[in-house]
């Protein structure tokens, strides 16, 4: 069994899938430590070509989202951890793995810093400040990023939704409802990286904010399924209830909003 295995959804990743995997083969760790699994969604441009020159497993999927993508990719994995990158993404520097499998100590999930380029905009974004998984899950503001590895074995009955924007949401938090221990791995582990600070900003949709609503009231599911958790899913959802009006407000006067005007305050 390997240790890790690092999956990562492709479409249309000609200008940067080069570039995150040189980061990962270029690891210090023993390769025999970690697969890589690579699965395309229906790219045209030359991504694949360039893919095929890897020593990976090479899926493919028909437009199913980055999240339907993960998915296959977790179905054939047979690391113990699984690593979750996107195509865009690369790990920070070549030795990130080696102390990664030094830290872990059999730990259901991995919270991570990481460096995030938005154009000319550079932060390092961490949580190291919530020690549990309860304040995870009802205070972390980026804890679709900041989880980024977690037991396969855990994942086992947790599926992403197939071509779904917010796709990262009910996945993770039923993670943290099931995980019993965590690890905050106080390195950058990965460089999340867009061009231009965009991609997930402009364009913003009625029906990407009622994706997002829609899995948010999920959790009302994971309070009744996962007791032990319930009244921080409580809390949770409770800071989700403004943008419930936010939505309607949206709707009924015409009044669009922003990602992060939407999302983030």
């Amino acid at each position: 069994m390997y240790k890790f295995s690092i999956i990562i959804p492709n479409y249309n990743e000609e200008r940067y899938i080069k570039r995150c995997l040189e980061s990962i083969f270029n690891q210090t760790i023993d390769k025999l430590n970690y697969e890589v699994i690579v699965i395309d969604d229906g790219s045209n441009d030359n991504s694949v070509a360039i893919i095929k020159q890897y020593n990976v497993k090479l899926l493919n999927s028909n437009r199913l989202g980055a999240g339907g993508a993960r998915n296959k990719g977790m179905d054939i994995a047979s690391g113990k951890y699984i690593i979750l990158l996107d195509g865009d993404d690369y790990l920070y520097k070549n030795d990130v793995l080696e102390k990664l499998d030094k830290k872990l100590n059999n730990q259901d999930i991995v919270f991570v810093k990481y460096k995030q380029i938005l154009g000319q905009e550079e932060k390092i974004v961490e949580e190291n400040n919530l020690n549990t998984l309860e304040e995870q899950i009802y205070k972390s503001n980026h804890f679709c990023c900041t989880l980024k590895c977690f037991k396969k074995e855990l994942a086992e009955g947790i599926r992403y939704k197939n071509k779904s924007y917010h796709e990262d949401i009910s996945f993770t938090l039923e993670l943290m409802c099931k995980a019993k221990t965590l690890l905050y791995f106080d390195e950058i582990l990965y460089v999340y990286y867009k061009e231009e600070n965009t991609s997930t900003i402009d364009n913003y949709t009625v029906r990407k904010a009622l994706d997002f609503s829609m899995q948010t009231l999920e959790y009302l599911y994971f309070a009744d399924k996962y007791q032990d958790k319930k009244q921080f899913l409580i809390r949770r959802i409770e800071q989700y209830l403004l943008k419930i009006s936010k939505l309607i407000d949206w709707v009924e006067n015409d009044k669009p909003y922003t990602y992060n005007e939407f999302l983030k305050q």
